[in-house]
C-alpha cells in the first residue's frame, strides 16, 4: 500500500509552511473566478481548497489512495463540498468530465522526478487540460552538488567499529547503497551545483517523462574538505514569478536534500575533479531506483545502486 494512504506523512506535508504557501499565492495568482481545475495527487485536499479559495467553479480531487476519506472531511468543514469533487482513482482508469483551465500537482520528490509521478502527469495533461490551459508548477530544474556530512561519516564510521564487539559492517554497507534525506546547511556544500535535468510538464513529451533521468557531471571543488557524497534538490517555477525549491541554503521544507553516499568519506584539496553519474530509474510505480557512480581524481570508482540495497534485505527465496 502506498504511504500516501497515511494520515502520517500528510500531516508532515501540511505543517510545511513553504510548500503549502507557495501553492496558495500560485494558484491565487493563476486560476481565474469561473475556472475549472484538476488536482493530481489531491491527498487531503488542501490544493484544492486553494484552488476553490482563488475562484475556481469546479476542482476534481483525483486521488488513488483511501486519504480521500480525510480529504471529504476537509473539504467539507471548509464549505467547498459543492465545487470540489473527490475522486478515488488512478488517473489512467478515469474519462475526464470535461476538459480544465488548470492542473495543479505536488508530484515532486527530493529532486523532482523521483517519485515517478511526472508521466502520470503529462497524461492528464493530454486527456484533460483545455488548450492554452496551465499547470502549477511550471518548469521543474534538478541540481547536484558533492557535500560533507559529518554526521553521515560518523553514523557509517560507528557501523564500522564492531559497537558492542559485533562485527555490524553489513549495515554500512547497505547504507551506502540508500538514498537518504536530509537537511544541511550552505557550508557543506564542497563545490558549486550544477544542473541535472529540467522539464516543463506543460511541454514535455510523454516519451520524455517516461525514461530514465541520467547526469554526468564534473565538479571541482573550492578547498580542502571531505566528500561524504552527492546532494540533490529542485527549483520549481510556479507561475506567479516565484519559485518553491528545497536547496540548500533556503528554508527548509519537508522534501530536505536527496543524500547519494560514498561507502566511505574521501579526502580533497582545492581543485580536485569529482566526476559523478547518477541515474534515476521510474520502474517503481510511485517511485524510481536510483544507481551512482563517483570517481574522485587519485581514487577508485565507487559504484552504487538501491537495487542492491533491496536485494541485501530480501529474505531467501523472496
Amino acid at each position: 500500500m502506498s504511504s500516501y494512504a497515511d494520515l502520517s506523512i500528510h500531516r508532515w506535508m501540511l505543517r510545511d509552511t513553504e510548500r503549502n504557501e507557495a501553492y496558495r499565492r500560485a494558484l491565487e495568482h493563476v486560476v481565474k473566478p469561473g475556472d475549472v481545475v484538476l488536482d493530481v495527487g489531491a491527498g487531503t485536499g488542501i490544493l484544492s481548497i486553494f484552488a476553490a479559495m482563488a475562484g475556481a467553479r469546479k476542482v476534481y480531487a483525483v486521488e488513488r489512495t483511501g486519504i480521500t476519506e480525510v480529504a471529504r472531511q476537509v473539504i467539507a468543514s471548509n464549505g467547498y463540498s459543492d465545487r470540489i469533487e473527490v475522486l478515488q482513482s488512478d488517473l489512467e482508469d478515469l474519462t475526464p468530465p470535461e476538459k480544465v483551465d488548470v492542473i495543479v500537482s505536488e508530484w515532486m520528490g527530493g529532486f523532482g522526478v523521483d517519485e515517478n509521478i511526472l508521466a502520470p502527469l503529462v497524461m492528464a495533461r493530454d486527456r484533460w487540460l483545455k488548450p492554452g490551459g496551465k499547470m502549477v508548477p511550471g518548469r521543474v530544474t534538478a541540481i547536484m552538488a558533492p557535500a560533507h556530512l559529518p554526521e553521515f561519516d560518523e553514523a557509517i564510521a560507528h557501523w564500522r567499529s564492531r559497537p558492542h564487539g559485533v562485527d555490524l559492517s553489513v549495515i554500512a554497507s547497505l547504507t551506502t547503497q540508500e538514498t537518504f534525506h536530509t537537511q544541511t546547511p550552505p557550508e557543506s556544500l564542497v563545490a558549486p551545483p550544477q544542473e541535472m535535468w529540467s522539464h516543463d510538464p506543460l511541454t514535455c513529451s510523454l516519451e520524455e517523462a517516461d525514461q530514465p533521468f541520467t547526469t554526468k557531471l564534473t565538479f571541482e571543488t573550492t578547498g580542502p574538505s571531505t566528500l561524504s557524497g552527492i546532494l540533490t534538490w529542485f527549483v520549481a517555477e510556479m507561475g506567479d514569478g516565484r519559485t518553491l525549491t528545497n536547496a540548500v541554503g533556503d528554508p527548509d521544507t519537508h522534501w530536505g536534500r536527496s543524500l547519494f553516499p560514498l561507502d566511505r568519506p574521501i579526502s580533497l584539496v582545492a581543485g580536485t575533479r569529482v566526476e559523478v553519474e547518477l541515474c534515476c530509474d521510474p520502474s517503481i510505480p510511485g517511485n524510481c531506483e536510483f544507481s551512482w557512480s563517483v570517481k574522485v581524481a587519485g581514487h577508485p570508482i565507487e559504484l552504487h545502486e538501491t537495487r542492491r540495497a533491496r536485494r541485501g534485505r530480501a529474505r531467501p527465496g523472496s
